[in-house]
C-alpha cells in the first residue's frame, strides 16, 4: 500500500520532538567521527610524522563522510521524511534502495580516485618523503573498505529520515568500539616504525567499517522496520532527483575539503610542527560538525515532514529554531577553547612546541565556531526544504577567502595573520548562508 499513515513528527510538540530526536542524534554523530581523535592519541607516541602522514589522508576520509552522510546522505534523509511526511512508505523505500545504489558506486569511484590521484597531494603537501611514503601506505589499505563506510551512513541516514536516531547511534557506537578495541591490540606502542604503527592503523579502521555495516544491515532487514529495502520499488525518477541534491550538496563537500587542503598548504610552510599543531586544532571541528550535524540531522527529519505534510511556513519556522540551539552551543563551545585552548591541545598533543602552536591557533580560530554553526546548520536545514544554493555559495565564498592567503602568505609572514585569515572566512561563510536564505528561499510568505 504506497499511502499509509502519516509522520509522526508533523503536530507533535516541537521542543520535547527535537531533543528526543537531537540527543541520540548528537551522541551517534560524535561517536562516528571520534575514531579519527582516537587514532590521534595511538599515534602520537610514533612521533610527529605518523601525525603528519594520517593529517594528509584525513581530509579524503572525513570527505567520504561529508559526502555519504552529509551530502548524499541529507539528501536521502530529506526525501525519506518528504515521503513520510505525505505518508508515501513506496517511496521511502524506492529512496534506500537508491541509497544502497550510490553508496556501492560512490564507494568504489572514490576508492579508484584516492588511490591514483592521492600521491599527488600528498608529495605536493609534504617535502618529507617518509611522511608522502607513509600516506599512500595508509590510503591504500583504508580505501579498499570505504564503500562500506558509505553503506553505513547511507542506511544510517534513511533511518534518520524515519525519525529513529537511536539505531544510526548504536552502529556509531559499534564503529567507535570496535575500532578502539582493534587499536588497543594491533597498534604498536612507542618505538614502533613509522610503517608499522601506519599499517597497523589502517587496517583497525578497516575493520571496524566492517564491523558496524553488519550491524547496520541487521537494523534496516528488521521486520518492524517502517522503511523496507525492496528493489521492486525503485523509481529511476527518485534516484535522479537524489543525484541532483546530493550533487550540488557534494560541491560544498568538495569545497570544505579543498579549503582544509589550502590550509594545510598554507600552515605547511611554516614547518612540521606548525603543521602538526594546526592539525590537532583543527581536528576539534570533528567534534563540533558531529554536534552540528546531530542537531542538524534532526531539523532535516522534523522540518523535511512538514514540507512533505504542506506546511512549508511552519517548516522554515522550525529550521531558524534548531540553528538557534546550534549557534549557542558551539558558539559557547567555541569562545571557552579560545580561552583555554591548552585543555584540549594537551589532550592530543604530546610534543611541548605543537601544543603551543594547536593552542595559538585555537585561541584565534575558536572564537568564529559559531559563524561556521550558522553555515552548517542552514546548509543540513536546506537538504529538507530544497534550498541549497546559498549555503553552497557561502562554501565558495570562504574558500576564496582563504585562498587569497596562498599568494601573500609565506613562510616570513606572521603566523597571527595566516590564523585570522581562516578565522574570518568562516565569519564570511556563516553570514553569508544565513542572510542569503533570510531575504530569499526562506522568506515567509
Amino acid at each position: 500500500d504506497s499511502v499509509n499513515k502519516p509522520s509522526p513528527l508533523v503536530g507533535a510538540p516541537l521542543a520535547p520532538t527535537m531533543f528526543r530526536l537531537a540527543v541520540p542524534g548528537v551522541i551517534g554523530a560524535v561517536l562516528i567521527s571520534s575514531p579519527g581523535l582516537i587514532e590521534a592519541t595511538f599515534l602520537k607516541t610514533t612521533g610527529a610524522d605518523a601525525l603528519a602522514a594520517v593529517a594528509l589522508v584525513y581530509p579524503l576520509i572525513i570527505l567520504m563522510g561529508m559526502f555519504s552522510a552529509g551530502a548524499f546522505g541529507g539528501a536521502v534523509s530529506g526525501f525519506t521524511a518528504r515521503a513520510i511526511g505525505a505518508g508515501d512508505y513506496n517511496e521511502a523505500s524506492a529512496v534506500m534502495v537508491c541509497a544502497v545504489l550510490i553508496s556501492l558506486v560512490g564507494g568504489v569511484l572514490m576508492w579508484g580516485l584516492v588511490v591514483t590521484l592521492g600521491p599527488y597531494l600528498y608529495e605536493y603537501a609534504s617535502n618529507s618523503s617518509d611522511v608522502v611514503e607513509a600516506a599512500i601506505r595508509y590510503a591504500a589499505l583504508v580505501f579498499p573498505v570505504i564503500p562500506a563506510y558509505w553503506l553505513i551512513n547511507m542506511l544510517a541516514s534513511v533511518l534518520r529520515g524515519t525519525g529513529d536516531m537511536i539505531r544510526p547511534a548504536w552502529i556509531a557506537a559499534s564503529l567507535l568500539l570496535s575500532y578502539t578495541l582493534l587499536a588497543f591490540l594491533i597498534i604498536p606502542g612507542q618505538g614502533a616504525s613509522l610503517n608499522d604503527a601506519i599499517e597497523a592503523a589502517a587496517l583497525a579502521m578497516g575493520g571496524s567499517y566492517l564491523f558496524a555495516l553488519t550491524l547496520a544491515i541487521y537494523f534496516v532487514s528488521q521486520k518492524t522496520q517502517s522503511v523496507r529495502f525492496r528493489i521492486a520499488a525503485f523509481r529511476t525518477q527518485t534516484l535522479i532527483l537524489i543525484l541532483k541534491q546530493g550533487m550540488l550538496a557534494a560541491s560544498q563537500s568538495v569545497m570544505t575539503i579543498i579549503y582544509a587542503m589550502i590550509t594545510t598548504l598554507i600552515f605547511s610552510q611554516f614547518g612540521t610542527d606548525w603543521l602538526a599543531g594546526f592539525g590537532l586544532a583543527v581536528r576539534l571541528e570533528l567534534i563540533m560538525v558531529p554536534v552540528i550535524f546531530g542537531i542538524g540531522a534532526s531539523m532535516i527529519a522534523i522540518v523535511g515532514a512538514y514540507v512533505g505534510a504542506g506546511q512549508r511556513d511552519l517548516a522554515i519556522s522550525i529550521a531558524w529554531r534548531g540553528i538557534l540551539v546550534n549557534v549557542v552551543l558551539i558558539g559557547s563551545v567555541g569562545l571557552l577553547l579560545s580561552l583555554f585552548p591548552g585543555t584540549w591541545c594537551g589532550l592530543v598533543g604530546s610534543d611541548a612546541t605543537v601544543i603551543a602552536n594547536c593552542s595559538q591557533s585555537l585561541s584565534i580560530i575558536a572564537p568564529t565556531y559559531a559563524f561556521f554553526a550558522i553555515g552548517l546548520s542552514c546548509y543540513l536545514a536546506s537538504q529538507a526544504l530544497g534550498t541549497l544554493g546559498f549555503p553552497v555559495f557561502g562554501a565558495l565564498l570562504r574558500l576564496l577567502t582563504v585562498a587569497t592567503g596562498l599568494y601573500w602568505v609565506t613562510n616570513t609572514t606572521s603566523i597571527d595573520a595566516a590564523l585570522y585569515l581562516v578565522a574570518g572566512a568562516a565569519i564570511v561563510y556563516g553570514v553569508t548562508v544565513a542572510v542569503g536564505l533570510k531575504l530569499g528561499p526562506w522568506r515567509v510568505r
